[in-house]
């Protein structure tokens, strides 16, 4: 080799017995092509241009160059030679071989492979780079290798034997069949929960934690071996990285509920939808290396969404969000230490060369033990629920049953103490009229006397029926009947009332209606019982699917007890409206007074 800027030559690798492999390091001279363009003609016609390595594997990081790579070999045995890449996501990998048996014969080769071409059309059916070395005994040829990728330009190379390399495999296959297996138990166990419970975070999980064993299978060669032999144009993590991220976005809204714990930052996340959609576009014009380079700051942003996120549900008291940071923190160190591997940044060794691999199923595992542990969270929390309903629900019946004793007794005073009363006086003037047959003056009087009785009577039993259920409500409608009943409000002289009410005849069925009536009815009873009120105002407006009611009152106010579950006229009131599928909210009326606002859908 002569000195810098001068013509040079590679060292000769001497192939020898007793010997299977050869790194090639730093034994190798690169030319980099950034006009892609360069035919094999210039290159071995101009050996000037190439310099020396200075990195036992050639590692740029993303390129979107052509690089070349020249080797002098000469082997000494009579032993099969292939030249091992093992860079299985290369995009192209083109080996040319000089060699000169005799003085007046040169033979060239040349061998196409890589990542862009059908499987089927290596010369060795392996997930590897696999080139078979055409070497002549005791005769030194001379070896370009022409690289090019759509992602990272990683050129780890050797010079071994086909036996060699498959012994040396069988630990990767090993790591590759336990990973693969771990990936395909968690996905059916899974989607048999998600069929047993139908809860989609199961569903999300599952096809992530797939599409995330497809990206790391292109790496390995694998995902165009097994899943697209026949069409390399689909082979690229850009395609499988992207739907990982998609499913990684919507598995990490459903699990943390991000709907309910952080909606503001959930927003921020479909800003990981629109990147990954711009990957794939990018890919599919032909720009795989800007799509690549793109999914990278898609990595990162993801990694401060999921851990802002993630946080941020777990101080809200979340507990299996500890799980799901402890996961994606295992995910994405291995992905940090894999994307520095392949930027030369860290050495590469089986830890490095597999960080992804491992974090990947480390994450998988710790998911699906968060499902469970949420699972189990959410099956507490119902018990508990179901506790405390079915408590409520003891207590309502309770109350339910006093109340309509307390109607009974009620109904049986009014019947008793008024109604009872008129039909004593009836009695009493009939016998009278009976004893004053003789007198036609005094008969007369006693007559008119039981007519304005009998009246009476009449209108009482109409009164106690209409408390019991107003007829107005089928003969008048639910609008006209609310008027009547707030008129009975204001004729008591304790408050003064101000309505303003929309017609909404004909909206509800009768006995929705009737829900509406005694809901209106129940909130101005507990204003004239409890309030302490001098005025108050009603609206009740109508739109395109919505009646709302507002209820508005300048009294002492509810207890900050009594806006929840309340007493027994709030507990009515709030089940009247899960019959309605409606929604009440009680707040504070400035200066004094409660506001009640009632939605109800139609």
């Amino acid at each position: 080799m002569t000195a810098w800027g001068q013509t040079m030559e590679p060292p000769v690798i001497e192939l020898v017995y007793g010997r299977v492999n050869y790194p090639v390091g730093r034994n190798a001279l690169v030319l980099e092509d950034p006009t892609n363009a360069l035919p094999y003609a210039d290159v071995e016609a101009r050996p000037e241009l190439f310099k020396p390595m200075t990195q036992e594997t050639l590692n740029v990081g993303p390129s979107a160059s052509t690089f070349w790579l020249k080797m002098r070999v000469v082997s000494k045995t009579e032993t099969e030679w292939f030249l091992h890449v093992k860079a299985p996501f290369l995009q192209q990998v083109d080996l040319f071989e000089s060699a000169q048996p005799s003085y007046d014969n040169t033979i060239n080769y040349i061998t196409n492979v890589g990542s862009a071409l059908p499987y089927h059309d290596r010369p060795v059916l392996s997930n590897q780079t696999i080139l078979p070395l055409h070497l002549v005994r005791k005769d030194t040829a001379t070896i370009y290798l022409r690289v090019r990728s759509n992602s990272i330009v990683r050129v780890p190379l050797e010079i071994s034997t086909l036996q060699h390399i498959y012994e040396n495999s069988q630990k990767t296959d090993i790591g590759h069949g336990f990973y693969y297996g771990l990936i395909a138990a968690l996905i059916i166990y899974n989607l048999f929960v998600f069929i047993s419970i139908r809860e989609r975070t199961y569903l999300y999980y599952v096809f992530y934690i797939f599409f995330v064993a497809l990206n790391i299978g292109y790496s390995k060669g694998l995902f165009l071996q097994f899943i697209v032999p026949h069409f390399p144009q689909a082979n690229h993590s850009n395609y499988t990285g992207s739907l990982a991220f998609v499913f990684a976005l919507l598995f990490t809204n459903s699990f943390l509920n991000t709907r309910h714990y952080c909606p503001r930052l959930r927003k921020l996340g479909w800003l990981i939808v629109v990147s990954c959609v711009g990957v794939v576009g990018l890919s599919l014009v032909g720009n795989l290396l800007q799509g690549f380079q793109l999914s990278w700051l898609t990595v990162g942003f993801f990694l401060i969404y999921s851990n802002v996120v993630g946080f941020t549900v777990l101080k809200q008291g979340f507990k299996p969000a500890r799980y799901y940071l402890m996961g994606f923190t295992a995910l994405l160190a291995g992905i940090f230490i894999f994307m520095m591997k392949d930027m030369a940044v860290f050495p590469e060794n089986w830890f490095t060369e597999g960080a992804y691999q491992i974090g990947s199923g480390l994450e998988a595992i710790i998911l699906s033990f968060a499902l469970a542990n949420k699972l189990n969270t959410f099956k507490r929390e119902k018990e508990r629920t179901q506790a405390e309903a079915l408590a409520q629900a003891t207590i309502f019946s309770q109350q339910l049953i006093g109340s309509q004793e307390s109607e009974r007794k009620r109904v049986a005073a009014e019947l008793h103490d008024s109604l009872g009363q008129s039909l004593g006086m009836v009695k009493n003037k009939v016998l009278m009229i009976k004893r004053d047959t003789a007198k036609p003056e005094l008969r007369d009087k006693q007559l008119r006397d039981l007519e304005e009785m009998v009246t009476e009577a009449i209108q009482e039993v109409r009164n106690i029926s209409y408390n019991l259920r107003p007829l107005h409500l089928e003969l008048l409608g639910i609008t006209q009947s609310l008027h009547s009943l707030l008129e009975d409000v204001i004729e008591t002289g304790l408050i003064e009332l101000e309505t303003d009410i929309q017609n909404f005849d004909n909206i509800l069925s009768k006995s929705n209606e009737m829900n509406v009536f005694r809901i209106v009815q129940e909130c101005f009873n507990n204003i004239l019982k409890h309030a302490q009120a001098t005025a108050a105002r009603i609206r009740i407006t109508k739109t395109d699917a919505m009646i709302a009611i507002r209820i508005e009152d300048n009294g002492v106010g509810m207890q900050p007890a009594s806006t929840g579950k309340g007493g027994f006229g709030m507990i009515v009131i709030r089940e009247r409206l899960n019959i309605l599928n409606g929604q009440i909210e009680v707040r504070e009326n400035k200066p004094s007074g409660t506001i009640i606002q009632i939605q109800i859908p139609f």
